[in-house]
């Protein structure tokens, strides 16, 4: 008889996971109205959520900094024909008293290249709001180049035949 209740746990579902729990549940709430701000193309809210001395980080390695080159790559990309849109996964949040950081999966589609990555978000109080002094962008499965030996390195010992 145990081992039949036994066998009818181990059949038994596993629960769905659920969201997880956020350390800074107002800096999720912070991400998700970028979310939806990307997504509706609401050029207003950045103007209104990006610190004056914001830094943008994108997938190539392109760097915007401050926040009015920060919102010309934002006008650029919105005036576009093609209408990107942005997923999220995998938040975490973190920080401490008037710092608070994000960092999640993307997946950004609409567009011609498509593509997933990760971002870390940093923000700071402003007041009674959050402000986004810096976002930065990784491309997941990025292909990194072969490390090329620096002038006058010796070859590894692998490499020597005796």
């Amino acid at each position: 008889m145990l081992s039949i209740v036994v066998l009818l746990v181990a059949l038994q579902p596993a629960p769905s996971p659920s969201p997880a729990v956020q350390a800074r549940p107002e800096i999720a709430a912070e991400v998700e109205r970028g979310v939806r701000a990307y997504n509706a193309q609401d050029l207003a809210y950045y103007d209104s959520s990006l610190a004056p001395d914001a830094v943008y980080i994108a997938d190539d390695g392109a760097v915007f900094a401050g926040k009015e080159r920060v919102m010309r790559l934002f006008t650029r990309i919105f005036g576009g024909a093609q209408k990107p849109h942005l997923e999220i996964t995998d938040l975490v949040t973190g920080g401490q008293g008037d710092t608070g950081r994000a960092r999640f999966s993307w997946t950004l589609s609409g567009i011609e290249h498509a593509r997933p990555g990760v971002a870390t978000v940093i923000l700071e109080r402003a007041g009674e709001r959050w402000q986004v002094v810096s976002i930065q962008n990784t491309a997941k499965g990025h292909a990194m180049r072969a490390a090329s030996p620096a002038p006058g390195a010796t070859p590894s010992p692998a490499g020597h035949k005796h």
